[in-house]
């Protein structure tokens, strides 16, 4: 099968829902294609590496913007491209970036994921919702009205779309019930006990300290200063380490401000990281602690970790499936007792890790996507 992805941004050396669904279509066999912008969003600050190598087996066409504003990106000629490819199906991600709004005005089947959930549109800021009813609504209007398939990688997702939607796209979304996980690639996020002493060691960790990791990203929507109080009031041999810093003012500022209110020695913000220096830094770690959902915490229940998330719908999976130690509540979560308890054996962490990889890697996430377009 001939598989276009179709997304206004496309960073191999970051990952993401794109990157990830490429790889794992072009592992099954299928010839895929991506047409994406030349833009690399500000979020996500300087990466060294730029975009990184593409996927194996992926082919990559990259059109220069006409406009770009936040995430939103604007370019010509993508319904050329698409007919000199003749894809099968077209794969559409990233609705609110207007990227693929050309998409619907072509012959080709089209499948649009949709992962708006409440901390992005739902209970978005005045300013977001004036950017979506001036850049984004139409695209999601045409998504809604003109995709073979409508499919969401967070439960919620319709829903929130809805909200923002209104009228008779509230109305189908709200029918939609069409739902794939997100998920890791277990050739990159795996246990390993050699990695494990060695980052430990690196990073000027005790055999007794506790540690907590974060990987995402370090901005204000992730509500990461929450977790002050929290630790602030376990045992000083717990201690957390953050991954995925742009290295920016606010994440200076977080920085001091958790340096002074949990203590000098407790917190390491680190930068955004390489997959493999990534998985020993879970494998470092004890416990992975998240504000609110991102891919991430698949990775880290692929290298074996417990997590602590929130009640959310797009993590009931997490939650239903034993990776959860306890909900995130903000400064109430329970963690004194797992403080005091000695750390997790090998073979409970490769348990986990196995038993993530049989529910939630790539391959089989891809697979599940084909069969949901072939109903």
């Amino acid at each position: 099968m001939k598989i276009t992805i179709v997304c206004g941004h496309f960073i191999p050396s970051l990952g993401y829902l794109e990157v990830h669904l490429a790889r794992a279509f072009a592992f099954l066999g299928h010839s895929t294609t991506v047409i994406t912008s030349t833009i690399i969003p500000a979020y996500v600050g300087n990466l060294k590496n730029g975009f990184g190598d593409n996927p194996d087996g992926v082919e990559v066409t990259r059109l220069k913007p006409r406009f770009t504003l936040g995430q939103i990106v604007i370019a010509g000629g993508i319904k050329r491209k698409l007919n000199r490819i003749q894809p099968d199906l077209v794969v559409v991600i990233g609705l609110g970036k207007a990227f693929p709004k050309p998409v619907f005005a072509t012959k080709y089947p089209v499948v649009s994921l949709f992962g708006d959930n409440t901390y992005s549109y739902a209970n978005g800021s005045v300013k977001t919702k004036i950017l979506f009813n001036l850049f984004k609504k139409a695209t999601y209007r045409k998504a809604i009205r003109g995709s073979a398939n409508l499919v969401a990688y967070t439960p919620e997702s319709f829903e929130a779309a809805a909200v923002m939607m209104g009228g008779r796209e509230a109305a189908i979304l709200r029918k939609q019930t069409q739902f794939i996980s997100l998920g890791f690639w277990p050739d990159a996020f795996y246990t390993s006990p050699i990695s494990r002493n060695a980052k430990r060691a690196e990073l000027g960790y005790s055999e007794s300290d506790k540690v907590i990791i974060t990987a995402t990203r370090v901005v204000p929507e992730k509500k990461l200063e929450a977790v002050i109080p929290l630790l602030a009031t376990i045992p000083p041999h717990v201690k957390w380490l953050v991954v995925g810093s742009a290295g920016d003012e606010y994440s200076r500022e977080l920085d001091e401000n958790f340096q002074s209110f949990i203590g000098k020695g407790r917190i390491k913000m680190l930068g955004y990281a390489s997959k493999s220096d990534l998985n020993a830094l879970y494998n470092a770690a004890d416990l992975a602690l998240y504000t609110v959902p991102a891919i991430s915490i698949f990775e880290a229940i692929g290298a074996g970790l417990p997590v602590v998330v929130g009640a959310d719908k797009s993590l009931e999976r997490i939650a239903n499936g034993g990776y959860c130690l306890t909900p995130y509540r903000g400064s109430s979560t329970d963690l004194d007792a797992w403080a005091a308890a000695e750390n997790e054996s090998e073979e409970v962490r490769m348990e986990r890790s196995l038993q993530a990889k049989r529910e939630f890697g790539w391959e089989k996430l891809a697979e599940e996507l084909l069969r949901i377009c072939d109903r």
